[in-house]
């Protein structure tokens, strides 16, 4: 351990030196509320009192055991949360964490994404596509210990790969075999590490989605408001091979048998009802200083705002009149307005500066405690960490406009398969993680992709844009390489230079061919250096200056890491002595969340019930997207042909429901759980008036949106007739 934690981490939590007792314990607060916080699962014994009062009807072992149900049924796609809800490995998730699975199944003579999908029978299921994977979390282990020993006393880039060699040592001893993934987690910014074991399951496929009407109801209009009307729900299934092994797609594959499955309760919640989320968030960021939050809200959201729409009237104007363009692109502009409209609500919610200025308040609070208590090392690591912080921000407009270019399908296909070809001359031990031989199936798939979502017009137009932002940086803010590639001169935008190199690329270009590309897998460096493609050259030319960011930022994030952690070390023995909730910030691990099912407040004089019903629909309704409807579904709801879906108090059957769980991205898909751990909903969003709650959390804003188990039911049963999928989950 270095000198530095070492004299910053309280004698009554040192365990690595002194085996008195174990820091985790100091990570939990005997005060925590309820609503606040994105528990670990070995977490939740401590808060068993918190968790029983609350409604939980459960052994607590149920949620802090990996082994036992329901912790068996939820698992990650990777990019969003999903649960097992049949013994033949049946999955529900959100409609909008399938949308790439439905967009890659989809043409403009037959878009699934307009019309929905069905699969009457097992034979009738379609393949999810390449890189779309399950995973089952089968053990959690604390690897602190070698970890920080392996960084005690060095900094910036050694710190670094010192971290790493100890990370790669570990992963390689527990993937036992070509299903097992595993990955080493950072807690607390780096006083925590555990080693995260997964089953992968690589043949995933498309079972049911709801028409597009129905599964992005509202769109982009409605997307984190409240009252809402989505039906965000979608089905698929894992499949093995017939010996029981994890393989690719294959017609001879068979239904992955899970250990556990979720039953589904289709009576659902009442409001007050005990509520509770299992699934993998994202990222938050409320441990990250008051500084960070200003630079996020005068800087990121403004640039992603202004550049990230700018993008999406770029493909809409590029794929207008083409239908199979404009499906390739579906999916990749969801996902951008999702993220402009997130980074308006936050800007939005911290347009009242008193968020900001009570985090400011409470930084100098703490500031006083570690004088009075001494903590002159955690103080240092502070003001170092501010430093570093803004050294961080140095090139962010160059960065984040390159990023944009950068991100285009050849330019990144070929940067990848240049960087491979360097990386396949090293040893495996010693190879860049993602170039590993482990991940080479991964890189396969990425460039298997491409084919579904790319087309070259819309490819180039993103490009020159993003270039135009970049020629038009100061020039000390420029790549050389780039700058005599499209021969920029001054600060200028030389459009119409860019645009003459660029058609000229796109024309010449093999990388659009998948052949051509999955071939290059296998090229040497020397093959790639005497390439003739352009998007290889370019790619050659800039690999210099890549490899010498690439280095700088390491040793950066390493020296960023080691001054966080040595005040995060103080900041949670500060925090316990406060009695404040202590959890980690949310990295794609598996949490859990519970509450209550309630409305809220907006403003003043304003109430928002927590209910929403099939009434919001035809009151919405105008035939036209985002507020269309299949014809069948109004015609059912004018009718009102509700089935045993009917909710009395209600009057009518719910479609939405609210409740003050805590989550965040990456939650999406996650199964909504009763006190008896049973099925009533989907987590799908968050209301627009707690966006900000990834930096504060606010207890009287901060809601979680879901879609009701009964309005999933009725659609199921009565406007697309899945009668299968409900006799396999047992509800009829």
């Amino acid at each position: 351990m270095s000198a530095i934690i070492q004299s910053v981490l309280p004698k009554q939590i040192s365990l690595w030196k002194r085996g008195v007792i174990s820091l985790s314990a100091a990570l939990l607060s005997t005060a925590a509320v309820a609503v606040e916080g994105m528990w670990q699962p070995w977490q939740m014994p401590a808060l068993e009192k918190q968790v029983k009062q609350a409604g939980f009807e459960l052994p607590i072992e149920s949620i802090s055991d990996l082994n036992k149900h329901p912790m068996t049924a939820v698992v990650s796609l990777g990019f969003c949360s999903a649960s097992f809800v049949s013994p033949q490995g049946l999955i529900v998730t959100n409609h909008h964490c399938a949308y790439g699975a439905i967009q890659y199944n989809s043409t403009d003579k037959n878009n699934l994404i307009e019309k929905g999908f069905y699969a009457p029978t097992l034979k009738d299921e379609l393949p999810g596509g390449p890189g779309l994977y399950v995973y089952v979390t089968e053990d959690i282990k604390d690897v602190s210990k070698p970890l920080l020993k392996a960084a005690e006393g060095l900094h910036g880039l050694a710190r670094y790969d010192a971290l790493e060699g100890v990370q790669k040592q570990l992963i390689k001893q527990c993937e036992s075999d070509d299903a097992t993934r595993c990955r080493v987690a950072t807690f607390h910014g780096g006083l925590k590490y555990y080693l995260i074991k997964q089953r992968q399951i690589k043949d995933v496929r498309l079972v049911y989605a709801p028409a597009d009407s129905i599964g992005k109801f509202g769109g982009d209009i409605d997307n984190w408001m409240w009252p809402r009307h989505t039906g965000d729900f979608s089905f698929l299934r894992a499949y093995v091979s017939p010996e029981g092994k994890s393989v690719e797609y294959s017609p001879d594959n068979v239904p992955y048998q899970p250990k556990t499955h979720l039953s589904v309760n289709p009576r659902g919640l009442q409001e007050g009802d005990f509520a509770m989320i299992i699934g993998y968030p994202g990222r938050t960021s409320r441990h990250r200083l008051a500084e960070e939050i200003e630079n996020a809200v005068s800087w990121h959201y403004p640039m992603v705002i202004k550049h990230y729409n700018k993008a999406v009237q770029i493909i809409e104007g590029q794929t207008k009149n083409r239908p199979d363009a404009a499906v390739k692109y579906a999916s990749y502009i969801a996902s951008i307005n999702n993220y402009t409209k997130n980074s308006q609500g936050m800007l939005d919610g911290f347009r009242d500066t008193a968020p900001i200025t009570a985090k400011k308040q409470k930084e100098q609070e703490f500031r006083q405690w570690a004088q009075q208590h001494n903590k002159q090392q955690a103080l240092a690591s502070l003001d170092n960490l501010n430093q570093l912080l803004k050294e961080s921000r140095q090139h962010r407009d160059r960065d984040f406009f390159l990023g944009m270019f950068q991100r285009g399908s050849m330019l990144s296909a070929a940067n990848r398969l240049y960087r491979l070809a360097d990386e396949k001359q090293k040893p495996d031990a010693e190879r860049e993680p993602a170039y590993q031989e482990r991940n080479w199936d991964r890189i396969r798939n990425s460039l298997v992709q491409i084919d579904r979502r790319y087309d070259p017009q819309v490819d180039q137009a993103l490009a020159q844009y993003a270039l135009e932002q970049y020629a038009a940086l100061p020039k000390d803010e420029h790549v050389p390489a780039i700058d005599e590639w499209f021969g920029l001169k001054g600060d200028q935008r030389d459009p119409q230079r860019i645009a003459k190199t660029l058609k000229k690329m796109y024309a010449k270009t093999a990388l659009g061919d998948k052949q051509q590309r999955l071939a290059l897998m296998e090229a040497t460096p020397e093959q790639l250096n005497d390439s003739r493609d352009p998007f290889i050259q370019l790619a050659k030319a800039m690999y210099p200056w890549r490899m010498k960011k690439e280095k700088h930022d390491k040793a950066l994030s390493a020296d960023i890491q080691e001054a966080r952690t040595n005040y995060m070390a103080a900041l949670l023995e500060y925090a316990k002595e406060k009695g404040e909730p202590v959890y980690a910030d949310a990295n794609s691990t598996l949490r859990v969340t519970f509450g209550t099912m309630q409305g809220y407040s907006p403003k003043d004089a304003v109430w928002y019930e927590p209910f929403t019903t099939l009434r919001g629909i035809i009151e919405k309704y105008t035939g036209k997207p985002p507020f269309d409807a299949p014809k069948k579904e109004i015609e059912l709801i004018l009718k009102r042909d509700f089935g045993p879906y009917y909710d009395e108090k209600l009057g009518s059957v719910p479609v939405n429901f609210l409740s003050d769980l805590d989550i965040t991205g990456g939650n999406s898909g996650s199964p909504t759980l009763d006190a008896k751990a049973r099925l009533v909903g989907l987590a799908f969003d968050g209301n627009y008036e707690s966006i900000n709650t990834d930096w504060i959390f606010n207890p009287k804003l901060a809601r979680t949106i879901h879609v009701d188990i009964r309005y999933m039911l009725w659609i199921m049963d009565k406007v697309d007739n899945a009668e299968r999928l409900l006799k396999e989950m047992q509800v009829n």
